[in-house]
């Protein structure tokens, strides 16, 4: 079973208990739990036009939800409501995020575009790799 908790104040930012919840939902899935227990990375999502924020700080196996901005994040999306929506409908093919198909290419023009910002994509890869395939409801 999987540690997913929301910090004091959390249960009052409806995204970060969307979030939460669907996490917890996923990670009944064993392939999902795997990528979770390995995970360790400060994640802060922002959702612009929805003037909401949170931190997801992950420590391989548990999981403590903020809900704004919490210390110094490691990866940050920042993006519209609707493009985080795209995020967790991105398919996984052979273990990995696929973005040939409507979903990841949408994804891809977004991050080309600068319509979707993911800081630390790059330095921490294999933490977004993981974060992804453990948000897809796919």
């Amino acid at each position: 079973m999987a540690d997913v908790t929301l910090a004091p104040g959390a249960d009052e930012v409806a995204m970060a208990v969307m979030l939460a919840d669907m996490l917890k939902a996923n990670l009944e899935k064993p392939e999902k739990l795997k990528d979770f227990n390995k995970l360790k990375a400060r994640v802060y999502i922002n959702a612009e036009d929805a003037e909401t924020e949170m931190t997801m700080v992950f420590d391989k196996g548990s999981l403590l939800v903020y809900g704004g901005k919490e210390g110094k994040p490691d990866i940050s999306i920042i993006t519209d409501a609707a493009t985080l929506l795209d995020l967790a409908n991105i398919n996984i093919k052979m273990g990995m995020p696929w973005y040939f198909d409507e979903t990841g290419m949408a994804v891809v023009k977004k991050l080309l575009k600068r319509e979707l910002k993911i800081n630390g994509m790059f330095l921490h890869l294999g933490a977004l790799t993981r974060l992804t395939k453990i948000m897809s409801l796919n």
